[in-house]
């Protein structure tokens, strides 16, 4: 039984040319490159999520679209000590234009990447696997 559901969103950009961005975990949490990622909370739908874990992670507030990159996932991972089912639904998100990122304390580092550059800093299958259905889309 999943106990946990969290979304996980690309933010990217078309013009001039493609770019995604990613967030470096602080060491504290892994120290791995991810997308936007986080919790639902009670109440919320999927999408609302995804707008207010983009603006929480990198304080970006205006976003052009979002597509449902119709991918999700389980896996098991520990919050606060406690073993969990997880499921992630994965999204992306558009922005007219690169602009600077706030990035929240849970990170350290932040890049727009070309989708060649993401795919050597993303490690994890899932990650990789939505972005290629990102790529699939745009």
């Amino acid at each position: 039984m999943v106990q946990r559901i969290n979304v996980q969103v690309f933010v990217f950009c078309k013009k001039p040319s493609f770019k995604v961005l990613i967030l470096k975990r602080t060491p504290e949490r892994s120290g791995y490159w991810q997308p936007v990622c986080g919790g639902v909370e009670k109440g919320e739908e999927l999408i609302e999520t995804a707008l207010r874990e983009i603006t929480e992670e990198t304080g970006i507030k205006h976003i052009k679209s979002i597509l449902d990159l119709e991918y999700t996932f389980t896996y098991k991972e520990t919050k606060k000590g406690v073993l969990m089912d997880m499921q992630d639904f994965c999204f992306a998100a558009e922005v007219v234009k690169i602009s600077d990122v706030k990035i929240s304390d849970e990170h350290e580092e932040y890049k727009w990447c070309s989708y060649i550059e993401a795919k050597e800093y993303l490690k994890w299958e899932h990650n990789l696997n939505a972005l290629e259905k990102l790529m699939q889309k745009v």
